[in-house]
């Protein structure tokens, strides 16, 4: 669960994501839906502003919470690290996620292409913990 800051009104505001942890680097991405990428390519959800305006952020994870900060990946190093995180991390949560997605029964295979096709429709981010 994250935890950013609303940017307008200062509230704490809780979404869920996909969150890898490589050390003290959390790796997520901002999912499109395929049409609106396509129509939209520079359409923005309200935590990712939120995250632009105060990039101080909390990050539960399992039984853990995390304060951090975080931000948008342009570096390309960087940007092939989260691609590698995000795209060939499977946990057995995956298989689930892959089966509401796709048709046919979920493998590591296609949850590794659907987790590619999202992290190119996507917005990925870095958050760097402060532990």
């Amino acid at each position: 669960m994250l935890t950013t800051t609303g940017r307008k009104t200062g509230q704490q505001r809780r979404n869920y994501v996909r969150a890898i942890r490589r050390h003290d680097k959390v790796y997520v991405v901002m999912l499109r839906p395929p049409a609106l990428a396509i129509e939209r390519p520079l359409a923005v959800s309200f935590w990712v502003w939120n995250m632009r305006g105060n990039p101080n952020i909390r990050l539960r994870l399992r039984r853990r919470t995390c304060a951090g900060v975080a931000r948008e990946i342009s570096d390309p190093t960087e940007l092939q690290q989260a691609r590698e995180a995000i795209c060939e991390t499977v946990h057995l949560i995956d298989y689930g996620e892959c089966r509401l997605h796709l048709r046919g029964r979920p493998s590591r295979t296609k949850i590794k292409d659907l987790h590619r096709y999202w992290f190119d429709t996507s917005i990925p981010l870095v958050i760097e913990l402060a532990e």
